[in-house]
């Protein structure tokens, strides 16, 4: 499993990054923290490889790497970096560099920054690094912003292909409402509802979704599947069902201490019942942190 963790300096960042380490702690995920920060004005070519040495992400990024690597005790954590040795680099123009290169004695922990588009880079550095969750935080109540009125979550979790875990606020899980509406269900995404239940002790609430009183006889199988699923392994589960037009109630009602867990696939009756920027706008509605899973 691969974890990228993408924050600015803000406090929301931090929230995000402490779930970060929640998450590699029970998986032992390969991890990535990523630093994002809009490009400076009139930063363009080479003047984008200056990192000026004040700059407040890089400043934050080097604390969220320090607040990781210290979650564990000495000599417990799979991201301790072994003894150095030298490799060498490809650079541009067919040249190569000797670098010494310091590695995970387990697990890669990568540390990056990127300028630009913050929305538009985060999904550049998902797919390059192939990452299976991206982990992001952002502001308060329905908002759901970065700093400067970014709308970046929204951004990464409308065109993402990786599953997105954005946290809202630092406060416990005591239930995750998962939300069903379609009959295909990877076998990664009920681990990953696995490891939240994990994570946080959590009891989970399942909702099958139908349109006007009916549901596809494949989702209401896979509903019953699922069910069997976790309670097999002792998972503290209840089953409903509610109309999908109620769905929008549901997250933007006054929850606290939950989860709500969404899967996206092609055969979504949410995507097909609401306009497509619908995730985006339902994440900022909902009161509470978010799974999408894909």
């Amino acid at each position: 499993m691969r974890i990228l963790f993408a924050g600015d300096d803000q406090p929301y960042s931090l929230n995000a990054l402490k779930e970060t380490v929640k998450v590699a702690k029970n998986t032992w995920a390969d991890v990535t923290l990523l630093g994002v920060h809009p490009e400076p004005t009139g930063k363009s070519g080479a003047g984008r490889n200056m990192l000026p040495a004040d700059f407040s992400i890089k400043r934050a990024i080097q604390e969220y790497r320090q607040i990781f690597s210290g979650s564990w005790n000495k000599g417990e954590s799979p991201y301790e970096t072994a003894a150095g040795r030298y490799e060498w680099m490809p650079l541009q123009d067919g040249r190569w560099e000797e670098t010494k290169v310091m590695r995970g004695s387990k697990k890669d922990l990568r540390v990056r920054i990127r300028l630009g588009n913050p929305g538009a880079e985060i999904l550049a550095e998902a797919q390059e690094d192939q990452s299976d969750l991206i982990v992001l935080g952002c502001t308060k109540g329905d908002q759901c912003l970065w700093e400067g009125s970014r709308a970046v979550p929204q951004e990464v979790v409308t065109d993402s292909r990786s599953s997105i875990l954005l946290v809202k606020d630092e406060q416990p899980i005591n239930r995750i409402v998962a939300c069903l509406d379609q009959g295909y269900i990877s076998q990664e995404s009920l681990e990953m509802i696995n490891q939240m239940i994990t994570i946080h002790q959590a009891r989970l609430e399942l909702i099958g979704l139908s349109q006007n009183g009916d549901m596809n006889r494949s989702v209401y199988t896979r509903l019953i599947e699922i069910g069997d699923y976790y309670s097999d392994r002792e998972v503290e589960i209840k089953t409903r069902l509610t109309e999908v037009s109620d769905f929008e109630d549901i997250i933007s009602g006054d929850a606290r201490e939950d989860l709500l867990a969404l899967w996206m696939g092609k055969k979504s009756l949410l995507s097909r019942f609401f306009a497509r920027d619908w995730i985006g706008r339902f994440v900022s509605k909902c009161q509470t942190s978010v799974l999408v899973m894909r």
